[in-house]
């Protein structure tokens, strides 16, 4: 039997089983249907705004991978300033304008960093890698910050390395 002629026997068959139910019966059938079809739609739609969400959420990081890879070249050039002694004072200038065009360039992709010096150790921005215990400082306070962090579109793509008080 060719599939046309099996969906219509089928199809038969249904029309004639509801012409044996009471109106009752059919009266809830009906409504049984329209809570379905609700459902679906309700479905189709989370469904929607939840693709939605995604491919926003994969435009709006897809830096992420590149940060990744710039990061170093920032965290370098810091320290590169750090060492760099008085009388190299053209190479220091030089250094310190390329980071801080670099930083620039990075902030205009809302790529900012984390430098959590002074502020209360939060372990979703920042990564301890050592405690002092110094009277006078509160505990749980960020006593220096070894490397910055970084954060894209607020969510955190390296966290800072840090010094942590601890009383």
């Amino acid at each position: 039997m060719s599939e046309e002629k099996k969906e219509k026997n089928s199809s038969t068959e249904k029309n004639e089983n509801l012409n044996t139910l009471t109106y009752e019966e059919l009266a809830e059938k009906v409504e049984t249907l329209k809570e379905e079809s609700l459902r679906s739609r309700a479905e189709l739609e989370n469904f929607k705004k939840r693709s939605s969400t995604e491919l926003s959420n994969t435009l709006k990081f897809a830096n992420s991978e590149i940060l990744s890879s710039l990061i170093p070249i920032v965290t370098s050039l810091e320290k590169a300033l750090e060492n760099s002694e008085e009388k190299e004072k053209i190479d220091r200038q030089g250094i310190l304008l390329i980071l801080n065009s670099f930083e620039k360039i990075l902030e205009n992709f809302n790529i900012v960093p984390i430098n959590p010096t002074g502020e209360e150790f939060d372990p979703e921005l920042h990564e301890a890698v050592s405690t002092v215990n110094e009277k006078g400082v509160k505990d749980n306070i960020v006593k220096s910050t070894l490397e910055r962090g970084w954060k894209l579109n607020d969510r955190v793509v390296k966290p800072a390395l840090v010094i942590v008080n601890k009383i």
